[in-house]
């Protein structure tokens, strides 16, 4: 019978006491007053005494490091916490140390403090790394005064308790916080919540089920849990006390409960011999089951791999990036909203869960289809044929399809004009009446058979091969005794195929970004056939990828940087994702040929429609003022939330394209310069920009900060507000930097006075009167702060966006 939670619990604690005294201090402790330095991160770490841990400055970027924790002996070293996992440090005088008030403090090159730990400590002796993985402070009486298994960040590590305030948050690809959270709930009951914005739903135990169906109990103040040495899960809301048990299970085996990038909270089981991990239990056998899997309109089916489609009507909205989910290909707004112009589409076996308008039973189809045509804000209702239940739905959240009992079916609202006849409809293959059977090469490479074939040779060696395979007969008995008996300790029994489709699901939840051969790139641009444009970084083709994915291909001209430090640069661009920031899909360096593949924006640049008269399309003063907004989003993601902080050095609406929606995209960031991050002082003056967005500095000679981005962004709001270029806001042929300067003052001393009439005048003529003036008003405000000749006195892109966003509220 399985061990209960206070057995559990029990020889944790034990455990834990016996942790605390190694037989041996081998580099495992930091004494007071000394520190770790980041020039040294190779060397210079602590280590925990059996080698199982180590501990300090870890590189997840060029330059970019955390202290962390890591395995000492798992393959890349898997890291199990981290002090600073999404505010990384630099790589040249960067320091962990232990102060002498006993507070341990994370400095950057600079002296700012990226981390610290909480609390007044006296009498702070050393920090110690434990064999556990623990580490902690002790005061001079032997007393943990901090540690780190009170602040998990991804993972719980073997005796480490689960308590009612600590919490794992998963780190995704670009280092930055997912959206998923593994803590006790208000129920207290050990869950997995999607938790976004928008959002906040738990997915694990089953929302469509009560927790005593699920095995829980709900309500207990305790709130503990523990992830044993022998790979037991218990926690205090488990009926009876019955732990979740791996696969695995048994003592001497290095272990992690680690919650994953795509949502599921798996636990590993580290290969000594090879250091690599295999997954021993898994909460979601299921994975479509996980809520924001595809992201919002997005359905997630089997087939049999767990795979995301957007449904009939609707297309992605960030290929690639399944988070962001679907839109519709055609967007009815309740101004517009007409019933008789809509019709319904079927989608068998298919639900989307939660956001129900209202819910009604025991009512005709027919009804229900009514209730949900006659509101406009309907996306569509769910009907359950013999009960008569009807869903409409306000928001399409968490789409997955596969064959149930309970059929479920989705009628989606749509119009009459969005043809879905040769749409395939997502469905699932995999959950059907006949078993299939389980492809073990696709499993994990550490499961091996536990025999080689043996084969016939001879008359001589065929008794040994009865002798081998009376061995191996007696072993598959004995495994499948051990494999019966684990049967009735599991309380969840995965089937092959959903165990399958569980890790298959964590795969397919990857990066897009890639390199393509030239050939490749030559067919989908069919032999460079469509220009959409032309600068100084290069010319720019539409193409179409095999996915039928639109792209945008650059061909670089004047690359001077070799083909390793091109690729390292561009591997760091391919990583940067910001909705107001195109996309950078992948890149070429194939002899000569330097391309980059991007998304294909579908509006063109703000230029083009700003600036040319033969263009029909007008912004009005909403979309001129989103685009301002969208755009300081993007340079402020770039000065200060990228991890390698990039300087623009071209902002003008030349390089600012806008999507169907009218969405800003800045384009071209990265190319100019990549600099370091630390050393604001690095000259990149042989970097130009374009003659009237430079700042005077740059004229000057001077090194080159974030606030030639911000002078440039001055120069973008001025023609926003004006309709016109910037050289043609004043007469005369006087050099743009002068003629600039005696327009802010002329702007200075207008805002300085009462008269507001001033304003009307200087706003595009072309643009429907009245509009926002505050607005306006706080547009050129921020357009002559961000022109100032000291750059000093320029403010920041956050500082911009907060702005803009009070102005906009």
């Amino acid at each position: 019978m399985a061990p209960s939670l206070a057995t559990l619990l029990a020889t944790a604690s034990i455990l834990s006491f016996f942790a605390l005294f190694p037989k041996a201090a081998s580099h495992d402790t930091l004494s007071l007053g000394s520190s770790l330095r980041v020039e040294s991160y190779q060397t210079n770490i602590l280590q925990s005494s059996d080698g199982t841990f180590s501990s300090g400055f870890y590189e997840i970027y060029t330059n970019a490091f955390t202290f962390s924790i890591w395995y000492s002996k798992a393959a890349n070293k898997t890291i199990v916490w981290s002090a600073n996992p999404d505010r990384p440090v630099h790589a040249r005088r960067s320091a962990i140390t232990l102060r002498k008030d006993g507070t341990m403090v994370l400095t950057d090159y600079d002296g700012t403090v990226m981390w610290q730990t909480d609390g007044n400590f006296t009498k702070v002796q050393h920090a110690h790394l434990l064999n556990t993985g623990n580490l902690v402070i002790k005061d001079s009486r032997g007393n943990t005064v901090w540690q780190s298994f009170d602040s998990p960040t991804d993972t719980f590590l073997p005796t480490q308790h689960i308590t009612d305030t600590t919490k794992l948050v998963p780190t995704t690809q670009s280092h930055s916080p997912g959206n998923y959270i593994f803590r006790f709930s208000d129920l207290s009951a050990l869950s997995l919540i999607y938790h976004v914005p928008e959002v906040s739903d738990i997915y694990w135990p089953d929302p469509d089920q009560f927790l005593y169906q699920e095995g829980r109990n709900q309500y207990n103040s305790t709130r503990l849990g523990i992830l044993s040495d022998n790979g037991m899960l218990g926690s205090s809301d488990f009926a009876d006390g019955q732990p979740l048990v791996a696969s695995d299970a048994g003592p001497s085996i290095k272990r992690r409960l680690t919650l994953d990038p795509d949502g599921n909270l798996r636990l590993y089981s580290l290969n000594d011999s090879d250091g690599s991990w295999s997954v021993s239990m898994v909460a979601m056998s299921q994975p479509c089951n996980i809520h924001g899997l595809c992201g919002p309109s997005g359905i997630c089916h089997y087939s049999p791999k767990p795979i995301c489609s957007c449904p009939p009507g609707y297309v992605m909205r960030n290929p690639g990036n399944w988070t962001e989910g679907c839109m519709a290909s055609v967007n009815i707004t309740c101004d517009h909203y007409d019933k008789k112009s809509m019709k319904f589409v079927k989608l068998p076996n298919t639900e989307f869960w939660g956001s129900d308008q209202k819910h009604r039973l025991s009512v005709s189809f027919h009804t229900c289809r009514n209730i949900c045509i006659s509101d406009c804000t309907c996306k569509g209702f769910q009907y359950k044929e013999g009960t008569g239940s009807c869903y409409p739905k306000a928001y399409l959240f968490s789409g997955r399809t596969y064959p149930t009992r309970d059929v479920r079916t989705i009628y989606l609202k749509l119009p009459i004009r969005v043809s879905v006849s040769n749409v395939v409809i997502p469905h699932s293959t995999v959950f059907d009446s006949v078993l299939r059977h389980l492809d073990c090469d696709q499993m994990n490479k550490s499961i091996r058979e536990p025999f080689p074939d043996v084969h016939k040779t001879g008359g001589g060696e065929s008794k040994w091969f009865y002798f081998y395979g009376f061995i191996a007969a007696f072993f598959v008995v004995e495994v499948s005794f051990i494999s019966f008996a684990w049967f009735f300790v599991l309380r969840r029994e995965l089937r092959p195929s959903e165990l399958w489709a569980a890790e298959e699901g964590y795969k397919v939840m990857t990066s897009n970004f890639r390199r393509y051969s030239y050939r490749e790139l030559v067919k989908a641009t069919r032999k460079f056939k469509v220009e959409l444009g032309k600068g100084g970084s290069g010319t720019v083709y539409k193409g179409a990828l095999e996915d039928d994915r639109q792209v945008a291909v650059k061909k670089l001209e004047n690359v001077k940087q070799g083909k390793e430090e091109f690729q390292a640069e561009l591997s760091v661009i391919g990583r940067i994702n910001h909705m107001n920031l195109v996309r950078i899909w992948g890149f070429c360096s194939e002899g000569s040929h330097r391309l980059l593949v991007s998304e294909y924006v579908e509006n063109g640049s703000l230029a083009n429609i700003l600036f040319n008269d033969k263009n029909n399309i007008l912004l009005d003063w909403k979309g001129r003022f989103n685009i301002a907004l969208g755009v300081a989003k993007g340079l402020a993601y770039l000065h200060h939330e990228c991890l390698e902080w990039v300087i623009h050095c071209d902002v003008k609406p030349g390089n600012i394209l806008l999507d169907e929606n009218f969405e800003p995209k800045i384009t071209d960031f990265g190319l100019a310069k990549l600099l370091n991050r630390g050393e604001p002082n690095q000259n990149v003056s042989h970097v130009r920009g374009t003659l009237g967005y430079i700042a005077p500095e740059w004229v000057s000679g001077l090194p080159i900060t974030a606030k030639v981005d911000v002078y440039s962004y001055g120069v973008v709001l001025l023609e926003l507000l004006s309709g016109t270029r910037v050289s043609e806001l004043v007469e005369g042929s006087e050099e743009v930097h002068n003629m600039l300067r005696k327009l802010v003052r002329m702007l200075s001393e207008k805002l300085e006075g009462e008269e507001q009439s001033w304003i009307d005048e200087f706003v595009d003529s072309k643009l429907d009167r009245p509009f926002n003036y505050v607005q306006a008003g706080t547009l050129i405000k921020l357009a002559v702060s961000c022109l100032e000749e000291d750059r000093s006195k320029r403010p920041t892109m956050e500082y911009i966006v907060k702005t803009l966003l009070e102005a906009d509220d």
